[in-house]
């Protein structure tokens, strides 16, 4: 008999325990494509950002440029780590880029690099995601990705 008064309790307590977690990316946006700016908000913290420009040397070395621009009304610090993934699961992480104080109604912008081992560049084409985390003063971070395929970039 003592069981069936726990039950209610232990099912009380999965659906609170479940309801009050954190997801583990609460800002993700849908997939984005290259021309697409991404645009987040948190309070006074907000902001868009953009892939400028994507260059490939060597065939080993991925160039992006992003551009952060405040659109909130306090100032804002920002780590950003771009990560290239193929279509087939393959993840290549990127250097962290850092935009420091960014005033309201400024923009900043960075390059970062991703290095890719020889012989995978054929491998990022259609179905490849260039998936970049935004850090600032929150410990959530933000993230979105955009649609990337790196044997027809867009001049």
């Amino acid at each position: 008999m003592k069981p069936l008064y726990l039950l209610p309790i232990l099912i009380a307590f999965v659906i609170v325990t479940g309801c009050t977690g954190l997801p583990s990316s609460v800002s993700s946006q849908q997939q984005l494509t290259l021309n697409q700016q991404a645009q987040f908000s948190n309070n006074e913290y907000a902001f868009t950002a953009g892939i400028n420009n994507i260059q490939i040397q060597n065939n080993q070395t991925i160039i992006v440029t992003i551009t952060i621009a405040n659109t909130g009304s306090s100032g804002m610090t920002m780590s950003v780590y771009p990560t290239l993934n193929d279509p087939v699961g393959q993840s290549y992480p990127g250097t962290a880029m850092f935009y420091s104080q960014i005033y309201p109604n400024h923009q900043s912008t960075q390059k970062g690099t991703i290095l890719i081992p020889p012989g995978e560049l054929a491998h990022l084409t259609q179905g490849s995601t260039l998936d970049v985390k935004f850090q600032g003063t929150s410990p959530i971070p933000f993230e979105t990705a955009w649609s990337v395929d790196l044997s027809h970039l867009p001049s």
